[in-house]
């Protein structure tokens, strides 16, 4: 059936070098300005002068502090220190005749892999000029593909010519940055006998002597020697420029202020420098009330670099706190004794060339995102699980719900609407044979480890007099709201009793389009086509609503914090006329900058409130603030007819199901942004509904108009998965709201519903399904039968 689309150390010059780190990742790094010093460490200088990084022992960090300077009781990696000396192990403490005794090495090239030269050559025979790769935050608003791009990938499909197998090339890493990146990675751990070796077999240093005298000098709190040694790391003083770092609150609250980016004409690289060391001596005389001294460094240092006079204002503020923990929590500052010298030497080291200085903790930093790829780039990939360094990983496809285990046979007519309960339990479906019936799911243990879900019939609401296409489970998951046309029925699960009506007549003079609880549970949200907003009591009771007029919410979700409606939105393309609703030639104002008003909105005690002010639009995504029913935010014209929306279980993401043939991906914190869109289901007549998947809600599933379930992953605008079973026109799919569950639900004008689970066993598809329907008397029943009709992959 077509239905309606339109729905505390001091810091004076000689302080102490206390280090108490934190697992912080190091910022993008930029290069050095073109006066860097042109003395770049690729050859091995005195060992006495090596730079070494940090380290987490609890004590004075090792990098570029004097060798005398003994390490703590264990190193780094948890360790304990050895216990064939009293001497802890630290840089430069291997006897010299041993270092003497090592050869150096200089392998031919400059490369870590010489046999990886051919690497653009190979790149290109299996990359055709043209193919991409697209990511999460790629902006995919080409149009323009063919038809066939959009088939399903098979299940199976293995990746052709892995680099580094079978004769595949690398990308070319220089070996300098290779092993310079061995060296700190060494240190970090607490290997520095090994680290010493290496440099001497190598040649190569991991950083000058001028590089660490001033991490020494910033982790010490010497700010004039960390002030005089910035020349030397290529950061030149300049005063023809003037610094204006962002007048953020929050970021120069926190300790972490960076300055506005280079190439706008706003400061020099030496004056952001300046700075960012100034604002920590600043907050440190405060941290030991050293008020007059950190008055004098305000007007002294930070006024003649700081032209916003927001920043000044804010910085001097600090000097009204009450004591150190005020300061710490006006700021978000950790102190001298935090991890706050350690987050301005890597700002600072922004600045600085890397072959000068090697970002903090880089190997550890590109670790990380190497797990963080092969997990993005798993089309399957699900859990939070450990990836292990020495393998590529990738999840077998059997994990994913692909299989049909029961067929829900209990409705007489076209099924169009499906919601499970927050707790995953229960799971109701409505559509056009006008009623709801309630699913209860139970848990099977399946032989080898794991769950299988069954699902019965629990209750059967029939009191609707009309088609229901919108409900909505209250937070605890005791009340289910139903829409029924213009009206609205608030039922009791449990018991099956549905709440009286508070009035006879609806608040409602069209067709309802959406219901959302608040996450609090103290109020539903009731959208309809005649430009009103509804709010209501659990009970059922009319609080207060507004009116949009002219613009219709189709459909609409509640941010988590129950803050904001994000909704898609249309002009009314309908004008009374007669007591009736007929069509109108036009909605828009001709004026694209208009303000439409005013517009008459009912407050708690029956006065109006503040009209709904907007500009003009179409098609759009709007974000709705409650308090006050301000758009706070609103998309250009989509281009599109939308026909629902579904919100991320972050909150950080909405899904709009779109017409023809579009899943349209957009991020609304902190605004709207278009993301990328999903295309290959078919969608030109129906209303279908779209959700999220997966736990980090890393699928989109939608059902389609030519029967089949379709799933996309992550940034992939092709389907990964395409599900067949129904009959019919697939009209909406919901996933189990609980993480760890692999199962889903579809409902289709088959009038059936097919609960989709991972297969029993990976090398045998084959498996029962469960047929639930009910008898004659009005019981629920099931037969099984045995069949491949599992839901398979094309």
């Amino acid at each position: 059936m077509q239905r309606g689309t339109v729905r505390p150390r001091s810091p004076s010059d000689e302080g102490d070098t206390h280090d108490s780190e934190q697992d912080v990742r190091p910022k993008q790094r930029i290069k050095a300005s073109s006066n860097s010093p042109t003395n770049s460490p690729h050859k091995r200088m005195n060992n006495d002068n090596m730079g070494h990084p940090l380290h987490t022992n609890g004590t004075s960090p090792t990098n570029g502090v004097s060798h005398d300077i003994e390490a703590g009781p264990s190193s780094s990696n948890g360790h304990a220190s050895s216990s064939t000396s009293n001497a802890p192990v630290r840089p430069g403490s291997l006897p010299t005749h041993i270092l003497n005794a090592v050869q150096p090495v200089n392998p031919p090239g400059n490369l870590m892999y010489e046999d990886d030269r051919d690497w653009v050559e190979y790149d290109h025979a299996n990359h055709p000029e043209g193919e991409k790769n697209t990511t999460d935050d790629e902006m995919e608003e080409d149009g323009s593909r063919g038809e066939h791009e959009y088939e399903a990938r098979p299940i199976n499909k293995k990746t052709s010519g892995r680099p580094g197998v079978g004769g595949g090339k690398r990308m070319p890493i220089e070996r300098e940055e290779a092993v310079r990146l061995m060296l700190q990675g060494l240190r970090d751990i607490g290997y520095h006998q090994a680290a010493d070796v290496l440099e001497v077999e190598s040649g190569y240093q991991l950083s000058n002597t001028q590089a660490t005298d001033f991490q020494s000098a910033i982790l010490g709190g010497r700010w004039a020697e960390a002030l005089a040694l910035l020349p030397e790391l290529g950061i030149a003083s300049s005063s023809s420029m003037n610094l204006e770092p962002e007048s953020s609150g929050s970021s120069i609250a926190s300790g972490k202020t960076r300055a506005t980016a280079l190439g706008k004409g706003t400061g020099s690289i030496s004056d952001q420098a300046n700075f960012l060391i100034a604002q920590q001596k600043y907050l440190e005389y405060l941290e030991i009330g050293q008020q007059k001294k950190a008055l004098g460094v305000l007007r002294g240092e930070l006024a003649r670099v700081v032209k916003d006079q927001d920043v000044l204002h804010t910085l001097s503020g600090f000097m009204m706190c009450l004591d150190k923990d005020d300061l710490y929590e006006r700021a978000t500052w950790d102190g001298a004794q935090g991890t706050s010298r350690r987050q301005l030497l890597e700002h600072i080291q922004a600045f600085i060339s890397p072959q000068i200085m090697v970002p903090s903790r880089r190997l550890a930093t590109l670790f990380d995102q190497a797990r963080r790829h092969q997990q993005l780039s798993c089309l399957y990939h699900e859990e939070p699980e450990s990836i292990s360094l020495y393998n590529d990983h990738k999840c077998e496809s059997g994990q994913f719900p692909s299989v049909t285990t029961h067929i829900l046979a209990d409705h007489t007519d076209e099924v169009w609407r499906i919601e499970w309960s927050p707790d995953g339990m229960y799971l109701a479906s409505a559509g056009k044979d006008k009623t709801v019936v309630i699913w209860r799911l139970t848990t099977t243990p399946r032989e080898g480890g794991g769950t299988q879900y069954s699902v019965a019939a629990f209750r059967h609401l029939k009191e609707q007099t009309d088609p229901v296409d919108a409900m909505a489970w209250s937070p605890d998951g005791k009340t289910l709201v139903i829409a029924a046309d213009k009206n609205v029925y608030v039922w009791d699960v449990k018991s099956s009793e549905l709440k009286p009506r508070p009035s006879p007549s609806s608040q409602h003079s069209d067709t309802i389009s959406a219901i959302q609880w608040l996450p609090d549970g103290s109020e539903f949200i009731v959208a309809s086509m005649d430009c009103k907003v509804v709010f209501y009591a659990p009970t059922g009771h009319l609080l207060r609503q507004w009116s949009t007029f002219p613009i219709q919410l189709n459909d609409f979700v509640v941010t988590p914090d129950g803050k904001r409606i994000v909704a898609i939105t249309t002009p009314l393309k309908r004008v009374s006329h007669n007591d009736r609703l007929k069509q109108s030639m036009s909605a828009r104002p001709s004026d694209e900058t208009e303000t439409i008003g005013p517009v008459t909105s009912i407050g708690p005690n029956g006065g109006p409130l503040a009209p709904f002010q907007y500009a003009t639009m179409e098609h759009s995504l709007a974000v709705i603030r409650i308090a006050d029913h301000e758009i706070i935010d609103w998309s250009q014209d989509l281009r599109c007819e939308t026909t629902s929306i579904k919100i991320s279980s972050d909150g950080r993401r909405v899904i709009v199901s779109c017409t023809p043939d579009e899943i349209q991906v957009w991020s609304i914190d902190p605004g709207l942004r278009y993301l990328r869109k999903h295309s290959g289901h078919v969608q030109g007549h129906f209303l279908i509904r779209s959700c999220f998947g997966a736990p980090k809600d890393r699928f989109v599933l939608s059902g389609s108009e030519d029967g089949h379930v379709y799933v996309w992953q992550g940034s992939s605008p092709n389907p990964v998965e395409v599900l067949s079973g129904h009959t019919s026109v697939v009209n909406s799919v919901a996933w189990n709201p609980v993480a760890a569950r692999r199962i889903f639900a579809s409902c289709s004008d088959d009038s059936t519903i097919r609960i989709w689970q991972p297969p029993l066993n990976l090398y045998d598809l084959n498996t029962s399904m469960i047929i639930e329907n009910e008898d004659s008397e009005g019981n629920g029943h099931h037969d099984e039968i045995e069949g491949d009709d599992e839901g398979m992959t094309l």
